[in-house]
């Protein structure tokens, strides 16, 4: 191997890692500070002892409780941060694989098997990825560590490392393979072996068995010149050890060579090991990289299958192998054995505890492999990924670097501030608490269990570490490049702070310990001493809040009781919640005898048009709602001439032009003209039917369903946040389950809800419910029911089995959920009380049969009964007394707006029926109706339950200008306040707290908007200010334009939009992207 300046580096990291993976423990007693007044002196205490003198400190302290700085030291100078990179690593992999994600490793049979159970073929074990098929899995299925990691040289966890291995074996037996005629193969394929980690020079690799080492245990004997005991784990023929270690004298210090590898013909490898142990010196483990992961796999699972007793043919060679054509084998009705892991929280628990550099560095190539589904360039998709999450963060990425997975690259280098972001953002995911309980704790476990052990702050530091060093020729000397801590602090009085501590350029005696004992016991003197510090001269604390709300009653989200206190806006971002009277705001608000909530979304709303065409947005902000979700089985995009064409009257009324096609267009035009709203979106399966197909009630061909998923796909990777259904239009009527379990599985793939308006709310709701349960269950994802109900008044009273059903999915395993408006009547299109076959082929073929006297005489015959196939709303709605008029297009029309079918029938001398037909073709198809379908009774037991949210299922609109309506739906101005003062606060439906977080943080968790849906330190600043007294709604189907009552300031992103009764003009809404999002390169 040439010597080149990079390998001397690598090889002296590895050896500072204790790479040639053998470690002997020294004791350190534990060094700290006295208490001193402030954190800045304790600081300055350590960072001026003489052993730092040449060295370079960067520190950062961040208040979660104000979101103001609390120290800084060199805060935005890049450091070396050595294995602090590995937060970044695993915190992305957490984040887009999410805290559940499993492995599956599975191995199929290619070939066929004779009724003696002979496979005439190969046998194919499929690496996954999973970092942890060893013996680290108990029984309970989480993973068990050792603080010091055996990789590192420490001990081996007890039990057998190829347990995982063995049981594989037995199962494929049990499968009745008895003998095996091809070979047995590992398939590398999603990350074949690559180059070693730098750390401890161990082979990266999707197949890893025991972190891809054999451990060593290696004891000293009874006399000088005796051999070294030798035992090794797991024993297998593919590395022979050739021992030639000795026993050295009493006293004198230990002593190895690097490991020698030598090549055999059969593929094994020889390993000799050189070196002494003096006499007494007790028994040292130690750690050997195996040179191919592959081969190391393929021959322990060939050693346990014939131990499982399964006869296999000798191997005839390395000929090279196509995976690419035996993946065909890789089905269900060839696999023949599984293992699933435990869930990756425990494997991120596993990494951060114990810095595990093997999965770290594996880290983006598994990003690129499993989100980006890059398996020719992994590790430039993963860091793709990773950029692309972290800039969805709003993180300033000029504050960072990074070469790789662990922390051992030269390119590696953040910024304290970066780092003190990075771990504020965490405090406002979901999934924080996995994050957080993975890291190390001061003196008790990891790698800092030896780290302040006797300090006060031990228990109450959780930081990962960072060790990354390298040798000095010239004086002979340890020169650490980089040691680092960051984390978060619990103080004595329980507050939060984030951290980040590096120092680096320290010059160290040539003991691999003095990194620990010096620098180690230095940064975690550093992270303690904040602990019990005195923090009230914290850096910046005179800087202004950009808004100060005091004296509120805060219902923060969660469902908690609420609590008197003050809330901080700095930036968009809520920076304190609590006791803030010393604080002090560009503008400040008395929130006395008010409520203070998370702004409120809207699970279905209908403004993605609006928007463009007025977004005031009054409706919305009047009820204190900042954050709607739309797209209900039609979408604004895709777009092409099949979804255009029936738009056209109505974009020509407004003279809107469509100048997208894609959902990525359609954010990009949003963004640019802006949006009072935050705004999300799914990708409508009805829109991608008609897109493709167009209006036709046929089954799209094998092609077609394919172009169809692209399009889905497409939409997802642009950030819907799933693929929507609306089964009672035309043309998603038209659609089968399969057809629909199909985009489902697209959405799955990147992390999206399947959300639908159900085949039926009436006939055959139990039916639609069980078909939306089966989407669910088969595309495996999370399934919302837009705006549950019951229709029909013969029904009225059976939302109880409904809700009872839902829970039943609920408890089997299945997320489903639903959404609500709290009236007892829906809104659509009146055409939509037309049988679903008089739509066929689109709107003109609908107007064109309404003119034909048999197809009329048929409606009114179908008019006349349910139907279990197709939602009848006249029947639902009693005849033309329960559906109303509330929009027209047509000038001559306007006057029967706020009439019903049969007030209009009476004027035009017609029956109801004739009345409504006629009606849908002098307005072209375009005219809205109220149906008065549902009942009190059922909208409070659907009301109540705890997995309903509010959607509104209304765009945006104000009292004027294009969108405004003078008989839209109530619920357009009305819903929120309706639910809080009728429902909540008069009819005593469900505690206020509870109410809240409806509307509040349970759509922000399943819609996964990160930072949103709960008053905390770090979120964004969407806050609603109300009166609890008076809330109530004022718009009726009589007369629907008016204003609620009781909301006082709506804020958006940190912006007052409406203040009182008027708007601010304030537009701080901002696009809300899917979890599978990927940044256009446009």
């Amino acid at each position: 191997m040439e010597d080149s300046l990079n390998d001397k580096t690598r090889r002296t990291q590895r050896t500072f890692a204790l790479s040639l993976l053998f470690f002997f423990t020294l004791q350190a007693g534990p060094v700290w500070a006295q208490s001193e007044n402030s954190l800045a002196q304790r600081i300055q205490k350590v960072i001026s002892r003489p052993e730092f003198a040449h060295a370079n400190f960067g520190i950062e302290f961040h208040s979660l409780d104000t979101g103001k700085v609390v120290y800084s030291l060199n805060g935005d100078k890049l450091f070396v941060p050595a294995s602090t990179t590995k937060t970044l690593t695993e915190g992305t992999v957490l984040a887009k694989l999410g805290a559940d994600y499993l492995f599956h490793t599975r191995v199929y049979h290619a070939g066929a098997i004779d009724k003696h159970g002979t496979l005439k073929g190969d046998l194919i074990l499929v690496a996954s990825g999973d970092p942890n098929l060893s013996n680290r899995i108990q029984p309970d299925g989480t993973l068990a560590f050792v603080d010091e990691d055996h990789s590192y040289g420490g001990p081996a966890l007890p039990g057998d490392p190829l347990a995982v291995i063995k049981e594989l074996a037995k199962d494929v037996a049990a499968k009745g393979i008895h003998r095996i005629q091809g070979r047995v193969l590992i398939d590398t394929s999603l990350s074949p072996d690559g180059p070693r980690e730098g750390g401890t020079n161990v082979v990266m690799s999707s197949i890893m068995i025991n972190d891809n080492v054999i451990d060593l245990l290696l004891a000293p004997g009874a006399k000088e010149g005796d051999p070294i005991s030798l035992k090794t784990s797991p024993q297998t023929s593919y590395v022979i050890f050739v021992n030639r270690l000795t026993t050295s004298a009493a006293g004198t210090k230990p002593s190895f060579e690097s490991p020698e590898f030598t090549s055999n013909a059969d593929g094994s490898v020889s390993v000799t090991l050189t070196g002494s142990l003096p006499i007494g010196f007790k028994p040292q483990p130690a750690a050997i990289a195996v040179p191919s992961p592959t081969k190391f796999a393929e021959t322990v699972f060939r050693e346990a299958l014939v131990g499982a007793g399964i006869e296999i043919k000798p191997s005839s060679g390395a000929a090279p192998t196509d995976f690419v054509l035996l993946a065909r084998f890789y089905t269900a009705e060839n696999q023949v054995a599984e293992h699933v892991s435990p869930p990756l929280s425990e494997e991120i628990k596993v990494t951060l505890k114990v810095s595990q550099n093997l999965h770290a560095g594996m880290g983006p190539y598994l990003l690129g492999a499993l989100v980006a589904k890059d398996t020719k360039n992994p590790l430039d998709a993963g860091f793709h990924v990773e950029h692309d999450f972290l800039q969805a963060a709003k993180l300033d990425l000029s504050g960072s670097g990074q070469g790789d997975g662990a922390g051992g690259d030269w390119a590696d280098l953040f910024s304290p501030d970066f780092m003190v972001h990075y771990l504020t953002y965490w405090t406002t995911r979901p999934d924080y608490e996995v994050f957080f309980k993975a890291l190390p704790v001061l003196g008790k476990d990891g790698t800092l269990v030896k780290i302040q052990v006797n300090a006060p702050a031990a228990g109450h530091v959780f930081a990962k570490t960072g060790t990354f060093g390298s040798e000095d020729k010239l004086n002979g000397k340890l020169m650490l490049n980089g040691k680092g801590l960051v984390g978060y602090v619990i103080t004595k009085d329980n507050k939060k702070l984030a951290f980040a501590a590096y120092v680096n350029h320290v010059t160290l005696p040539p003991d691999m310990e003095a990194a620990q004992t010096v620098a180690g016991e230095a940064l975690g003197e550093i992270a303690g001493a904040a602990y019990d510090a005195d923090l009230s001269g914290s850096a910046g604390a005179e800087t202004a809040y950009d808004l100060l709300i005091r004296n509120g009653h805060i219902i923060d989200g969660t469902g908690n009781p609420w609590f008197a206190g003050d809330v901080a806006v700095n930036g968009g971002r809520i920076a304190a919640v609590g006791d803030l009277h010393d604080a002090h705001a560009k503008r400040e608000i008395d929130a006395q005898g008010r409520i203070v909530a998370p702004g409120f979304i809207d699970m279905l709303g209908q403004s993605e048009v609006s928007l463009l065409l007025d977004n005031r947005s009054l409706s919305k902000l009047s009820q204190g709602i900042t954050t709607e979700i739309t797209g209900e089985g039609g979408s604004i995009a895709p777009q092409n001439e099949k979804t255009l064409a029936p738009m056209k009257p109505f974009l020509d009324h407004y003279k809107l032009s469509v100048d997208w096609t894609t959902l990525d267009g359609y954010f990009r035009r949003l963004e640019k003209q802006g949006t009072p709203l935050n705004i999300g979106t799914y990708v409508g399966s009805a829109q991608v039917r008609e897109a493709v197909i167009g209006d036709d009630d046929r089954p799209p061909t094998p092609a077609e369903l394919e172009q169809m998923k692209m399009l889905v796909e497409q939409a997802m990777k642009d950030g819907a946040l799933g693929v929507s259904s609306a089964l009672i239009y035309p043309p998603n009527i038209y659609a089968k389950t399969d057809e629909l379990i199909a985009l489902a599985h697209v959405a799955s793939k990147y992390g999206g809800l399947y959300a639908t308006h159900m085949r039926s709310e009436g006939a055959s709701e139990m039916a639609a419910l069980a078909e939306a349960i089966r989407i669910g269950r088969e595309a495996n994802l999370p399934v919302e029911v837009f705006h549950l109900k019951v229709s029909g008044k013969s029904r009225w009273g059976s939302m109880k089995n409904v809700a009872a059903a839902i829970q039943n999915a609920r408890d089997s395993g299945l997320d489903i959920a639903a959404d609500m408006y709290p009236y007892p009547a829906g809104a659509t299109a009146l055409a939509s009380a037309l049988p679903p076959w008089v739509a066929d082929g689109g709107v003109q073929k609908l107007l064109e049969r309404l003119k034909d006297p048999a197809v009329r005489a048929r409606i009114k015959k179908e008019f006349a009964r349910d139907h279990p196939d197709w939602e009848n709303l006249f029947y639902d709605c009693g005849g033309g007394s329960g559906v109303l008029i509330s929009s027209v297009e047509k000038a001559e029309l306007k006057q029967f707006e706020g009439k019903t079918v049969e007030d209009v029938s009476k004027a035009w001398k017609k029956t109801p029926e004739d009345t409504l037909m006629d009606f849908v073709l002098a307005d072209s198809a375009q005219t809205g109706a109220i149906y008065f379908m549902a009942s009190e009774e059922d909208l409070g037991t659907g009301l109540s339950q705890p997995w309903t949210s509010i959607g509104l299922d209304a765009n945006e609109m104000s009292l004027d200008g294009p969108t405004y309506e003078a008989h839209a739906h109530p619920r357009t101005f009305g819903s929120v306040p309706r639910f809080l003062g009728h429902y909540v606060r008069d009819g005593h439906l469900l505690p206020l707290e509870a109410a809240i977080r409806k509307i509040t943080s349970l759509p922000a968790q399943r819609e996964h908007l990160e930072g949103r849906g709960l008053l905390k330190p770090g979120y964004f600043a969407d806050v609603t200010i109300f009166d609890p007294a008076t809330i109530i709604d004022h718009a009726t189907f009589v007369k629907p334009d008016q204003l609620s009552e009781g909301i006082d300031f709506t804020i958006v992103n940190g912006q007052v939009e409406y203040d009182h009764g008027k708007l601010t003009g304030a537009a701080a809404g901002k696009v809300l992207r899917g979890r599978g999002w990927q940044a256009s390169n446009n």
